[in-house]
This record gives structure tokens, sequence and C-alpha cells, in this order.
């Protein structure tokens, strides 16, 4: 954020592609080991947090209060079109031509999304940005949800996925999860806007955070492809539900604030989310076993969304 703050949003977009690049390449060019995986993951995410970050930025910066709920539902469906194709393409790719074909192919996709992303205006601000305008009383009283959200990402997209990978039935039918997931986020961020002009933007996160919650506990039952693409469109339906007016009033919060610190602060925390939904995962599958490792985390990510709900209610 420091590197944004000082360079503009443009910066952060040019630098994400300088770190995934080789997060990709890496993989396919040396041999698969625990460093390799951990140095890749490294790359990989600081990609993610610099495009994550200046997207956040000009979203907040670049709409006004009045027009952000339909603004997020824009947002949030057109890059979702290339995810619902994206996981197809990657699981036949590599079941049909090898992983390596599969990396190429993202490797591809990735130097084609540099094209529009010259097109973003350098916008930079000169106020410094320390670690105490990050963790205001403001930010910290908020960061349940943004630990919430890091949880709920990383059991939907990491665990799920590859809890059909391991118990279901392999690398195809782990990608159709994920494009399911997906078209359930086009199908309801279609209508979004519509839904917004008609119910109370709390009702809507209550409503949708209270059936994403149901949805995890029915992945601990989850036993054939049919039912893992069926939970997955009901989870996708539900989680952007509530999480395009949430991320219109992360705007909205963070505009009252100040953008910066706050998305600062929300990464930090929803990074620590994850942090901590990795390391429950990893104890309980050396202690108990795979199953019981993935059923945890299903759980704790419903517990999860009644956290989210109530915290939110109160701020």
């Amino acid at each position: 954020m420091k590197i944004i703050n000082n360079y503009g949003f443009r910066s952060g977009l040019t630098a994400s592609y300088i770190f995934l690049l080789p997060s990709i390449l890496l993989i396919y060019f040396l041999e698969i080991n625990l460093l390799l995986v951990s140095a890749v993951a490294a790359l990989y995410s600081i990609g993610i947090t610099f495009h994550t970050e200046s997207k956040d930025l000009e979203f907040a910066e670049g709409t006004e209060k009045e027009s952000r709920d339909i603004k997020a539902a824009h947002l949030n469906a057109l890059p979702n079109i290339g995810r619902l194709i994206g996981p197809v393409i990657g699981g036949l790719v590599s079941a049909f031509a090898g992983f390596g074909a599969m990396l190429i192919t993202a490797l591809a996709a990735i130097l084609l999304s540099v094209i529009p992303a010259r097109n973003i205006q350098i916008k930079m601000k000169d106020k410094s940005l320390g670690l105490k305008n990050v963790l205001t009383s403001k930010n910290l009283q908020y960061s349940p949800v943004f630990i919430s959200r890091g949880i709920q990402s990383y059991a939907a997209v990491a665990i799920f996925t590859l809890f059909t990978y391991v118990f279901i039935a392999g690398s195809i039918s782990s990608g159709l999860v994920r494009t399911m997931d997906t078209l359930g986020f086009i199908v309801m961020a279609y209508f979004s806007g519509f839904i917004s002009s008609k119910f109370p933007r709390f009702k809507i996160i209550a409503a949708g955070a209270l059936i994403a919650g149901l949805t995890y506990l029915l992945r601990i039952g989850v036993s054939t492809p049919l039912e893992a693409f069926a939970v997955s469109v009901a989870g996708g339906l539900a989680f952007k539900l509530y999480d395009i007016p949430l991320f219109s009033d992360f705007a909205d919060r963070a505009e009252a604030v100040e953008e910066r610190s706050f998305y600062t602060a929300k990464k930090m925390f929803n990074s620590l989310g994850k942090i901590f939904t990795a390391l429950l995962f990893i104890t309980i599958a050396f202690s108990s076993g795979e199953r019981q490792a993935f059923n945890a985390v299903f759980i704790l990510a419903a517990i999860s969304t009644v956290v989210m709900i109530i915290i939110q209610r109160y701020r």
C-alpha cells in the first residue's frame, strides 16, 4: 500500500504482474518441492495483494456513495465471466494435456490482462501511511468482519476445491466445482442491483451470510460430484448476495475514515483469517485425519458468517 500510495494505482497493478508471472513460471520450470511451493505462494500472494489493493482503492475513490451498490454489482459480475470458464478450461487442459499445459494457459491469460490495465489513471497521495494510521480504533473494531471474510474465502475456494479433489473425483470435478461457484456469482451479481433497490443493505448482508453459513455446513456431507456442484452453486449465490453490498459498505467506511489505511487493515486482517484457517486445517489433519480437518474448517466458516452479521449490525 505504501508503494501504491506513493506511485499510484497503476503502479500496484504493474507490480502485481511482476510477482504473478514468476509464480507460474517457477512451477513450470522447476521440480515440485516444499521450498518451491513456499516461494510460489509468497510471490502469488504478493501479486494478488497489489492487484486487490489497487482495485479496491480505484473503486472507493472513483464511485459515488449513492450509486455504489450498482457499480459494485458491475465490478463483481464482469470478471466472473472469465472465472466461469477458467476452472473448466484448467481442469480439462490438466487432465488431457498435463499440468504444464495448464500453467502455460494461465500464463497467457495473465499476459493478455496487461493490455487493459495500462488504461488505469495514475492516482497518488502525499499523506504518509504508518502502522498507527492503519491500526486505528475504528479499523480494529471492524477487524472481526475482515477476519471472518478471510476464513470464508479460504474455506470456500482453497479448502473445498482441495476437498473435492481428494474425496470426490480429481482435477476435472475440482475445476467444475469452482465454475459452479462462479456461476452463482454471476447470477446473483446480475440481480443484486434490483435486490439492493428493494431491501436495506444490512438485511441483504444478513440473509446472504446466513444462507452461506448453511452451505458451509452442507459441504460436510458432500459425497458425490453432483452434490458438490449443487452446494457450489448455492454457495456462490449466497456469497455474492452479501458480498456485493458488503463491498459497497467497505467503500463507504473507507471514504469516511481514510481509504488507504482502511483497505490496508482490511487486507491484513483478511489474511490473518486465512492463516488461522490454514493452521487449523494442518493441525487437525495431522492429529485426527484429513476428513476431520475439512469438517472443522467448514464449521469454522459457518460460525464466522454469524460473527460477521453480529459485528456488521453493531458497527
